[in-house]
């Protein structure tokens, strides 16, 4: 009677740990760079659909006072900020900073909108490009200095 042998096939080599953390690694990257590739988009490009920062332009363009400061042709060039504050039960809000350009000059718009129902917009402040400020919508805070101390 013959001996039993078993033959074994070589093994292949394992990578193992390498290959893991590797793939891993490739895995999580390809994610960040989505969202990160999203999210520029979005802060560049991307708010052409937004019906809020179409609602704050449309008020713009129907404002003489931005007309006057901006030009004809208001456009949206950047989102810098977009932020959001549900309270539960209220409602919330939503505040926009935009870089906007006109046929004269470009400046910076800060919108707060009440979005609980129909988006309306609370306060609208336009800063141009020397720095002044214009309260379109909303009343400026009042002065300290001009407040009686007693």
């Amino acid at each position: 009677m013959e001996a039993y042998s078993e033959e074994q096939s070589p093994r292949a080599p394992h990578h193992g740990c390498l290959w893991g953390c590797l793939g891993g690694f490739v895995a999580v990257a390809v994610v960040l760079m989505a969202v990160f590739g999203y999210g520029a988009w979005y802060f560049y490009k991307g708010f052409s659909n937004d019906s809020r920062i179409a609602l704050i332009v449309s008020t713009m363009r129907e404002n003489g006072q931005a007309v006057a400061v901006l030009g004809k042709d208001i456009q949206v060039r950047e989102v810098q900020l977009h932020t959001f504050d549900y309270a539960t039960g209220r409602g919330g809000t939503a505040s926009y900073v935009l870089n906007v350009e006109g046929s004269h000059d470009h400046g910076t718009v800060k919108a707060d909108l009440d979005i609980s129902h129909q988006p309306k917009i609370k306060l609208l402040i336009l800063t141009d490009s020397e720095g002044r400020s214009y309260y379109l919508i909303g009343a400026p805070p009042p002065n300290p200095m001009m407040q009686n101390s007693i």
